[in-house]
């Protein structure tokens, strides 16, 4: 299994092609290192896979026990989950998507494969089918813990496949705001009042530092039709320069494919 670097590892960031993975602009992609909470990218995606092939359905009740709710450090994300409380597997997809709900991710799992680590062979299975070699799944949820690993190319990947087969995610990750009972809390996406911009995850702890998966679509001179983009960004120093990279990032992709376009 690949181990992230002992400290904090250079930034590393990819854009690519939604549609045909053809990779744009990339640096430091394929280094290991701690994903943060795009890991959800990954909760999300086995569970769409495991709702379709067990015939599971979103409109499953899941009575939340009281380990989804205080094994949830209170510096951690969270949706507001109260033990007891019987929500649906759809609501909890949301705030997983939107809030980065770490309570989420623990009843997302336990109630689709009975524990955490079931739910990570899960999501490791599905990393090995997807081809993704610099990741390695410890963490339903994205924190930091012991051989947690992936890479800049990796979630792109993985991004790029979430949205190609489960393409009513970017409903969900492009609300700016979610509530729960009496919590509510804003989408931590700042790029979403972007041109095009509906997704996708974004990430932060000390050891990964500031992270986002963003996609966009846009129009592009000469093409017939409008082309979504992927850009990743992991290990920032602020959410501002982050979020300015990625911006950047994926103005000069969206350029690149036009100029392309232009000189066929």
């Amino acid at each position: 299994m690949p181990s992230p670097a002992p400290a904090r590892a250079p930034l590393s960031s990819i854009t690519l092609d939604a549609a045909t993975f053809a990779v744009i602009h990339q640096h430091n992609a394929d280094i290991a290192r701690q994903p943060a909470s795009l890991t959800k990218l990954m909760t999300a995606y086995a569970a769409y896979e495991c709702v379709e092939e067990c015939g599971r359905s979103w409109d499953d009740d899941v009575t939340i026990a009281a380990d989804d709710v205080h094994a949830v450090a209170d510096d951690e994300t969270r949706m507001g989950l109260v033990p007891g409380e019987t929500v649906t597997l759809a609501r909890l997809l949301e705030g997983l998507m939107i809030v980065s709900g770490n309570d989420a991710a623990l009843a997302i799992a336990r109630h689709l494969d009975g524990s955490q680590t079931a739910f990570l062979e899960r999501m490791n299975q599905h990393a090995r089918l997807l081809g993704l070699r610099s990741t390695w799944f410890a963490s339903v949820s994205g924190i930091t813990t012991p051989h947690h690993a992936s890479s800049a190319h990796d979630m792109a990947v993985l991004a790029a496949c979430l949205m190609n087969d489960h393409p009513q995610i970017l409903a969900i990750t492009a609300q700016r705001a979610f509530a729960h009972g009496s919590f509510s809390r804003n989408n931590q996406n700042g790029l979403l009042d972007d041109d095009g911009v509906d997704g996708l995850k974004t990430g932060y702890t000390q050891a990964a530092g500031f992270c986002l998966a963003a996609t966009a679509c846009r129009a592009v001179q000469g093409r017939a039709h409008p082309v979504r983009l992927i850009t990743v960004v992991l290990g920032a120093d602020s959410r501002d320069a982050r979020d300015a990279l990625v911006r950047e990032q994926l103005a000069a992709g969206f350029a690149t494919l036009a100029d392309s376009t232009a000189d066929a």
